[in-house]
């Protein structure tokens, strides 16, 4: 789950992600809820109990500066609760989505808004700013990492059809750079996680690129997804 190799040794995807709630409060007295989602790919998903599990011993043993500690209230998936805290008992018998079933859509208009810090690299470089096509092939990589990785899959799952995606036209871009850093306990040092966020407005025969802008939606995009970082939304679709 957490240090995922190749036959390399390379580190590769790991098949998580952990959405934090998307708020700036970073204090939460005694009484408050705190909700955040995980989103398990793949092989992950068999790990799902001791997840709980491990989120239970994680309240107990308490979390931040102070350690504060917390109690685990209720897992959900989609609509189906599958734990609560009075029954203390896991079911496994939730549906699972399967992303490649994803239905296409019509759309000549969308809008798309980058909820997380989003760092894609082109050509070897972090990039502060994001095109249509980049966008496209930062979703295909990241799905055909956890595809192969951890779902066993060695084929391409699905074409995309760039000349017909470079006729898609940006017509709008509120881009920007967010500056982040965090301290890795492992590395025992400060690693840079900048990126940008923001929105940014498309215009063009959309429809052919619905679905994996779907996918790219579940499984975020470029560094830190395991921390929530590249995590879009499609706002405003036009058909």
């Amino acid at each position: 789950m957490f240090e995922t190799f190749n036959s390399r040794n390379e580190s590769v995807a790991r098949p998580f992600v952990l959405e934090p709630p998307l708020t700036e409060k970073k204090l939460f007295p005694p009484g408050d809820t705190l909700k955040f989602n995980l989103i398990l790919f793949g092989k992950a998903i068999e790990y799902f109990p001791l997840l709980v599990y491990t989120f239970k011993e994680m309240g107990k043993r308490g979390i931040g500066v102070k350690r504060g500690k917390f109690w685990l209230k209720q897992v959900t998936v989609s609509d189906q609760v599958v734990y609560d805290y009075q029954e203390q008992m896991i079911k496994t018998n939730f549906r699972r989505q399967n992303i490649f079933s994803i239905e296409k859509e019509q759309s000549k208009f969308l809008r798309i808004r980058f909820l997380t810090p989003t760092a894609l690299k082109v050509k070897g470089k972090i990039t502060n700013t994001i095109d249509f096509i980049t966008l496209l092939k930062s979703i295909r990589r990241r799905i055909k990492a956890l595809n192969v990785y951890h779902n066993g899959q060695l084929r391409e799952v699905f074409d995309i059809d760039f000349e017909k995606a470079e006729e898609v036209k940006v017509k709008k871009s509120a881009i920007e750079e967010f500056r982040w850093e965090r301290y890795s306990n492992r590395q025992q040092k400060k690693i840079d996680y900048s990126g940008f966020w923001g929105e940014m407005e498309l215009e063009g025969d959309l429809t052919p690129f619905m679905a994996i802008l779907r996918m790219g939606e579940i499984v975020h995009i470029g560094r830190g997804t395991v921390y929530g970082m590249g995590k879009y939304v499609i706002e405003s679709v036009v058909s």
